[in-house]
């Protein structure tokens, strides 16, 4: 599914992480998302501080069973050595004017 299949509007979910700087732990967070099957509408990582980076997923669907298989997904994430703090909420959807 791309990001065109969607309506603008549609609900989705936001993950961040903030991770030590290491492209090996952000492969691992993400393939979580692929071993599981969920929807990836978009990913950002921007350095926050000296070796730390956060990292933004979002992903489609407010579903319960969608939302349960994120808390699951955050949970696994936030017990890898290098994950420093994760979290999941409702992503902002911004309209164009």
């Amino acid at each position: 599914m791309t990001p065109l299949d969607l309506p603008r509007s549609a609900p989705n979910l936001e993950q961040v992480y903030l991770v030590e700087r290491d492209s090996g732990l952000l492969c691992r967070i993400l393939g979580l998302y692929a071993a599981r099957g969920v929807d990836v509408l978009h990913v950002d990582y921007a350095y926050a501080a000296q070796h730390v980076m956060k990292l933004q997923v979002r992903v489609a669907g407010t579903l319960a069973e969608t939302e349960e298989v994120v808390r699951v997904l955050v949970d696994k994430a936030s017990t890898f050595i290098g994950v420093l703090a994760a979290s999941d909420q409702p992503a902002v959807v911004k309209r164009a004017a």
